[in-house]
């Protein structure tokens, strides 16, 4: 009898498991940060599209924002797992065969500052995103040869139940990102950062740089206020170093900065971020208005708008919305980073974000029942989600995933004992 041992080298499970869990691992943190923040990947989706002169409209940039995000994911926690060996590794291949040209082409041609692989959560240069890719092609290339000579974690008959456990995970990341906020924060204004301080911050600061100049062959710094005579040759500027500051969100009236006029203040204040002000928040305009009623009615601090929009726009904007609170011109950059949605709302409590909200996640009767002696609107209780749901969603999907290879045990037994039966009858 030829007892050949036909199963794979050490070396060669080795590297196609090293090889699955780096790609899968690289798979599983893409879609996962677009799928925690839909909105940021929107945003990164059109900012392409911009680019490239294409107008599509926000329902199928939707669609496919979130269908690539949920895919990504599920490729990999499948190759991390070893699940469905082929079909996932001609998925991760197919993957690279757009993203690899379209990396190539973003580095040459540097259309958009960064590709968004991995939305906020790591930012990563065109060039750094191109080696990745290249590094990543390779590897799958790897696993595409040799991947489905090395077994997985789970039984044939169980592996779908994997698939299942990612699309409901990922899925509803989504969801809650779409609807409400992202579950995770990664912008520059999470809850619980003291937004007032922006205003503090600007009008506290004195430090202008210095200014470099030299004199017999001596360089010496001096400040804006206390510049040399005319015997000093200038050198150099040197400016203050801005990489730690926590945004750049200035609120603007009729082109004048009243950042620390609107933002420094006591008590509870209601900031309605509109960022897209177009049909898509006009529908939610008397909305917006019944909101600023709920709050002006039960004393409940108060209400301003910043609006994506200037001039002419803003004045057109207002025509349309018939705002009964203050409005303010913000960039609609700052917003986005603020809060997530065509237009959203942030809670202040004595200047720090205590909840935001998307404005579509309100419903007319929320604000109706919060007037008529219902829950109280401006409270924890209508936080959507926050860190600790994350964890538990995540813990979840681990223990479905435990509980699913627990099931491929009574498989290996019952194998086991029909082998052992045909060996002693033959």
């Amino acid at each position: 009898m030829d007892h050949t041992d036909n199963r794979p080298s050490l070396y060669l499970r080795l590297f196609v498991w090293i090889f699955r869990i780096l790609v899968g691992a690289t798979f599983v943190i893409s879609g996962w940060s677009k799928s925690v923040d839909p909105w940021g990947f929107i945003y990164k989706l059109e900012e392409y599209f911009n680019v490239w002169g294409l107008a599509l409209p926000r329902e199928i940039t939707l669609s496919f924002a979130i269908s690539l995000s949920v895919s990504e994911f599920v490729v990999g926690v499948l190759l991390m797992v070893g699940a469905m060996r082929r079909a996932t590794v001609w998925l991760s291949a197919a993957f690279m065969v757009v993203m690899l040209p379209l990396t190539a082409y973003i580095a040459v041609a540097d259309p958009v500052s960064d590709c968004g692989c991995f939305g906020d959560f790591i930012i990563l240069s065109n060039y750094m995103t191109l080696a990745k890719n290249i590094v990543l092609s390779a590897m799958i290339i790897y696993l595409l040869i040799n991947n489905d000579r090395v077994s997985g974690l789970y039984a044939l008959s169980t592996q779908w139940l994997v698939v299942a456990g990612a699309i409901a995970y990922a899925g509803a990341l989504a969801l809650i990102g779409y609807r409400y906020q992202p579950l995770v924060d990664f912008r520059p204004y999470p809850v619980g950062y003291n937004l007032s301080a922006i205003a503090a911050d600007d009008s506290d600061n004195t430090d202008d740089g210095v200014f470099i100049y030299s004199k017999n062959g001596e360089e010496k710094a001096f400040g804006l206020d206390a510049l040399p005579d005319s015997t000093w040759t200038f050198v150099r500027a040197e400016m203050p170093d801005d990489s730690h500051s926590h945004g750049t969100l200035t609120v603007y009236d009729d082109g004048d900065d009243v950042t620390d006029e609107v933002l420094d203040g006591d008590g509870d204040m209601i900031i309605l971020a509109v960022i897209d002000p177009s049909i898509h928040y006009l529908t939610r305009a008397r909305l917006a208005n019944e909101l600023y009623d709920y709050i002006s009615l039960n004393d409940k601090g108060r209400m301003v708008a910043f609006v994506a929009a200037e001039d002419d726009d803003l004045e057109a904007w207002r025509q349309l919305a018939l705002p009964r609170y203050p409005v303010y011109s913000v960039e609609d950059t700052s917003l986005k980073e603020l809060v997530r949605g065509d237009a959203g709302i942030i809670w202040l409590h004595n200047g720090i974000i205590e909840w935001k909200r998307n404005l579509a996640s309100v419903s007319h009767d929320a604000l109706r029942s919060a007037s008529g002696g219902g829950k109280v609107f401006l409270s924890r209780e209508y936080i959507s989600g926050d860190l600790t749901f994350h964890t538990w969603l995540t813990l979840a999907l681990l223990v479905w995933l435990i509980v699913v290879y627990s099931l491929n045990f009574p498989n290996k037994i019952l194998n086991g004992y029909f082998r052992r039966r045909s060996l002693k009858n033959s």
